[in-house]
C-alpha cells in the first residue's frame, strides 16, 4: 500500500431505522416538539439533505468519531475531508445518506472544517480539545506541606511540655 494512502476502515454497522449513532450507540431519535438537549450535548436526529453530521460536538485524543449526511446521490462515494486531509470514506445507499467513521491522521487542538464529497457539499465542523492532568510534584507542592506539618506538632509539643510543667509546678 502507498505511503500516502489510508488503510481500509471497515464501515460502521447502520442504526435500525428511527435511531442515529450518537457518542458511538445507536440512539433513538429525537421526536418533532420535544425539548431541545442542553448546548454541546450531541442531539439524536437524522441529517436533514445538505447537511453533515457528527455523533458527537467535541472530541478528545483517541475518541471515535461517525459521521452522517444526507443528500447524496444515491450510490455516490462519499470523501470526507478536513483541511485536504482525507479522513474518512462512504457510499451513499439509496435514500442518498451515509455513515462513516471519521479517523483524523492528527490530532491539532482547535476547530477543524470536514467537508464532504458526495456529488453534493456538505459542511461541518468538530472541536478538538486536548484533556490532560499534570499530575507531576514540584518541591514547593511537597516541602510546603511537610513545613506546615513540622510546624504543627513543634506548636503542639511547646504547649504539651508548657503543660506538663505547670501541672508539676501545682503538684509541688
Amino acid at each position: 500500500m502507498p505511503l500516502d494512502e489510508l488503510c481500509a476502515v471497515p464501515a460502521p454497522p447502520r442504526c435500525a431505522k428511527g435511531t442515529v449513532r450518537v457518542l458511538g450507540a445507536c440512539t433513538p431519535v429525537l421526536p418533532a416538539g420535544a425539548p431541545e438537549p442542553p448546548v454541546g450535548t450531541p442531539v439524536a436526529r437524522e441529517a436533514h439533505p445538505g447537511e453533515l453530521l457528527f455523533d458527537r460536538t467535541v472530541v478528545t485524543a483517541g475518541d471515535t468519531l461517525f459521521a452522517r449526511g444526507a443528500g447524496c446521490r444515491p450510490g455516490a462515494p462519499a470523501v470526507l475531508t478536513a483541511g485536504g486531509e482525507l479522513v474518512g470514506r462512504a457510499v451513499a445507499d439509496q435514500a442518498g445518506t451515509f455513515e462513516t467513521v471519521v479517523q483524523f491522521a492528527s490530532f491539532r487542538p482547535g476547530y477543524r472544517p470536514v467537508k464532504a464529497d458526495c456529488g453534493k457539499d456538505l459542511d461541518a465542523g468538530i472541536d478538538m480539545v486536548l484533556v490532560s492532568a499534570d499530575t507531576s510534584a514540584t518541591a514547593t507542592s511537597v516541602l510546603l506541606p511537610l513545613f506546615l506539618a513540622l510546624s504543627f506538632l513543634a506548636v503542639h509539643y511547646q504547649l504539651a511540655a508548657r503543660g506538663r510543667r505547670r501541672a508539676r509546678a501545682q503538684r509541688r
